[in-house]
C-alpha cells in the first residue's frame, strides 16, 4: 500500500480536481484499494493511498489515459463540421448551432459513441462527458436569458476554456494536453503530480495551462491533466427551461459563479462517499449558507447557520472536517470573457 502526497495544497483547486482525477484513475485497476483525504498539518496536502500501486504505477495510468485519448476514434479526437466551424462535438461550449440537420448530426455522434463507451465499460468516459455537459439543443427560444449564448446553458461551470478565436474545450486543451503527456516518461509524470518538477511546453504567453483551476501561472501538464479528469466528479444536472446546475457552484443560477465550494476530509475516505456528499442536497445547501454568509456577514457566523440548519452534522457524519471556498474571477477582454478559480479559505465545519 503506497500513498501519494500530490503538488499544491488545500487552497488550490487544481489539487482538489487533481485529486479527484487521480482517484478516478485508481479505481479503474483498484476497485476496492483506494482511499483519499488530507494531511494533518497546518496546510493541509492532498493524498491518495492505493493498495497495490505507488507512484510511478499511477503516472502510467495517467500515460494510459492520455494515450487512449489520442486515438483516431476516441472521443478526445473526433471533429464535426457545424456550417463554418469544425469543432468537438464533446465541448459544451461552441459556436452557435443553428441549422436542424447539425443538430442531428451532432447528437448522432454523441449518441454513437455513447453507446460504445457503454459496450466497452469505460465508466469514466461516461462520467467525464457527462460532466462537461453539452449544448443546450433543449432550451427553448422564447425562453433565452442571454439571447447570443442560450445554446452554452447547459455546459459545466467548470469548463473554464478561453474561448477567444473559435478555441474549445476538447479540441485545443484536453486534446494538446493529452498529446503532450503521450510523449512524456513514467518519471516525468510522478515528477509532476508530486510537484518536484513544474513541465509546461504548452502554456504560451497567457499561461493558461491550468485551463481555470487556477491562477495564470505555469502549470505541470500531467496535474492538469488529472484536473481535467477529476471534473467527471461533477455531473451536470440539465433543467429545462433553466441554466443547468453544476454541482459546488455559487450561484447556481448564474453563467458566471461567484464561488466554488469543495468539502475537505483530513479522514481518508472511500472516493465513492466523496462523490456521494459533492451530489448532495445537503452539500448544495451548505454551498448555498458558505457564500452567502460570506457575502453579507463574513465567515465568522458559518459555523451556527450551518448546525440550524443541520447540515454540519450531516456533512462530518459522512467524515467533512471543513469546505474550502475559492473566489471565482471572471476576466472581460475586449473579444471574450474567460474565468479562473483564486486561492480557497478554509471554513471548518
Amino acid at each position: 500500500m503506497s500513498t501519494i502526497t500530490l503538488a499544491g495544497d488545500y487552497t488550490s483547486a487544481l489539487t482538489h480536481f487533481a485529486q479527484y482525477g487521480l482517484a478516478s484513475l485508481a479505481e479503474q485497476h483498484h476497485p476496492q484499494g483506494v482511499t483519499l483525504g488530507w494531511t494533518r498539518e497546518a496546510v493541509p496536502k492532498a493524498q491518495l493511498t492505493v493498495e497495490g500501486a505507488d507512484a510511478y504505477t499511477l503516472a502510467g495510468y495517467i500515460h494510459e489515459l492520455a494515450k487512449q485519448l489520442c486515438e483516431p476514434e476516441s472521443w478526445g479526437q473526433i471533429n464535426n463540421t457545424y456550417g463554418t466551424m469544425n469543432v468537438s462535438p464533446f465541448s459544451p461550449r461552441v459556436g452557435e448551432i443553428s441549422s436542424p440537420l447539425d443538430w442531428k448530426r451532432h447528437q448522432k455522434i454523441r449518441q454513437d459513441m455513447i453507446d460504445k463507451l457503454t459496450q466497452e465499460k469505460d465508466y469514466l468516459s461516461l462520467c467525464w462527458i457527462s460532466s462537461l455537459g453539452e449544448a443546450s439543443y433543449w432550451f427553448p427560444e422564447k425562453n433565452k436569458k442571454i439571447p447570443k449564448e442560450y445554446q452554452r446553458l447547459g455546459a459545466s461551470r467548470w469548463e473554464m476554456a478561453d474561448r477567444g478565436g473559435g478555441r474549445e474545450f476538447v479540441r485545443y486543451r484536453l486534446r494538446r494536453m493529452c498529446e503532450e503527456v503521450v510523449t512524456w516518461s513514467t518519471e516525468k509524470i510522478t515528477n509532476g503530480i508530486i510537484g518536484t518538477e513544474i513541465n509546461d511546453p504548452i502554456g504560451g504567453e497567457k499561461l493558461l495551462t491550468a485551463t481555470g483551476f487556477t491562477t495564470p501561472r505555469k502549470t505541470d501538464v500531467s496535474l492538469a491533466l488529472l484536473a481535467m479528469t477529476g471534473m467527471s466528479w461533477f455531473p451536470v444536472i440539465h433543467m429545462a427551461n433553466h441554466l443547468s446546475i453544476t454541482p459546488g457552484a455559487w450561484p447556481s443560477n448564474d453563467v458566471a459563479p461567484e464561488n466554488l465550494v469543495l468539502p475537505l476530509s483530513i479522514e481518508n475516505i472511500k472516493p465513492a462517499r466523496l462523490r456521494t456528499v459533492l451530489r448532495s442536497h445537503t452539500f448544495a445547501d451548505i454551498v448555498n449558507y458558505v457564500c452567502h454568509e460570506e457575502s453579507e456577514t463574513g465567515v465568522s457566523d458559518t459555523r451556527e447557520i450551518l448546525k440550524a440548519y443541520g447540515s454540519r452534522e450531516q456533512l462530518k457524519a459522512h467524515g467533512m472536517d471543513a469546505v474550502v471556498r475559492f473566489p471565482v474571477k471572471t476576466v472581460k477582454t475586449a473579444s471574450n470573457a474567460y474565468r479562473y478559480i483564486q486561492e480557497g479559505k478554509l471554513v471548518p465545519l
